[in-house]
């Protein structure tokens, strides 16, 4: 960034005052000011500003051709998954983008501004990229909010990139296994029995709405979760289910990706858990 001209000027007058043959030729000290010797109207003055103006000068178009070329690169190179990512997030619902840019006149953080993306996960195969897109919740986004983002994303875009926009309601998943309890420390339903909550569906809960979007679902994950539960002694697992339509699921060997990108607890996980007090 270009230094200011008094900036550049005050600079060579300290190197002057410090120059060993012009404190000869002057007669001035090295502690000396430039100011106290010489009056603003002075030829060495005026000199010294026509250098500083013309050093910032050169700083300035050297400024300009670096935001040139740095526009040039951003507008050239291709995006990373990334960036996809982030412009996701950026969507402003109701309004359009500055013309020939991917920015918005509004920051933001301005008021009334709806940014209706909370979460995003990009992925890429087979020459397209899989763009899974969710509001706070997380819950899908709503026909017109997903018309509007898909728009924008065209707008925005690398040229020849493939898009495929997902925001889709949390996956189904439904959970089969034996649990060997406690009895000193939890019922027969899974409850604790010094407060009452229900600790084991808490942690399953706890494990499902933790995970990050678009994060891998893992058998073991859960049985630790669970494991990690006082008076939980021991975990069987049965059978994982997981999918998008409750009727047709399939089922998770080791691990599984939702395809909306998240699990919902409420109204979409079904559990059958067996209770065996460990030790009778």
């Amino acid at each position: 960034m270009a230094r200011t001209i008094e900036k550049i000027k005050q600079e060579l007058q300290e190197a002057f005052m410090t120059d060993a043959t012009l404190q000869e030729k002057y007669g001035f000290a090295g502690t000396d000011k430039f100011d106290s010797k010489f009056s603003k109207v002075s030829i060495e003055s005026i000199l010294l500003y026509i250098v500083a103006a013309s050093i910032w000068t050169l700083e300035k178009l050297m400024d300009t051709h670096r935001n040139e070329v740095e526009a040039y690169i951003e507008k050239m190179k291709p995006h990373t998954l990334k960036w996809y990512v982030e412009k996701a997030k950026a969507f402003h619902y109701g309004e359009s983008l500055i013309e020939g840019t991917d920015k918005y006149l509004n920051a933001d953080d301005a008021e009334g501004v709806v940014m209706p993306v909370t979460f995003a996960a990009c992925s890429e195969d087979n020459a397209t990229l899989y763009l899974k897109v969710a509001k706070s919740g997380p819950a899908a986004l709503t026909e017109n909010e997903k018309s509007a983002f898909e728009s924008y994303m065209r707008e925005i875009k690398d040229a020849g990139v493939r898009i495929d926009v997902i925001s889709l309601d949390g996956d189904y998943l439904e959970a089969t296994m034996t649990i060997y309890y406690n009895p000193l420390l939890i019922d027969a339903e899974g409850n604790s029995k010094t407060d009452g909550s229900s600790v084991v569906e808490n942690a399953i809960r706890g494990y499902i709405e933790n995970l990050p979007f678009n994060g891998e679902f893992r058998n073991n994950s859960l049985v630790d979760a669970l494991q990690a539960v006082d008076g939980v002694e021991m975990v069987e697992l049965g059978s994982i289910f997981s999918g998008q339509v409750a009727g047709s699921m399939t089922e998770v060997v080791a691990f599984c990706t939702p395809a909306s990108g998240y699990f919902k607890f409420e109204g979409r996980t079904t559990l059958h858990i067996t209770y065996i007090a460990y030790g009778n």
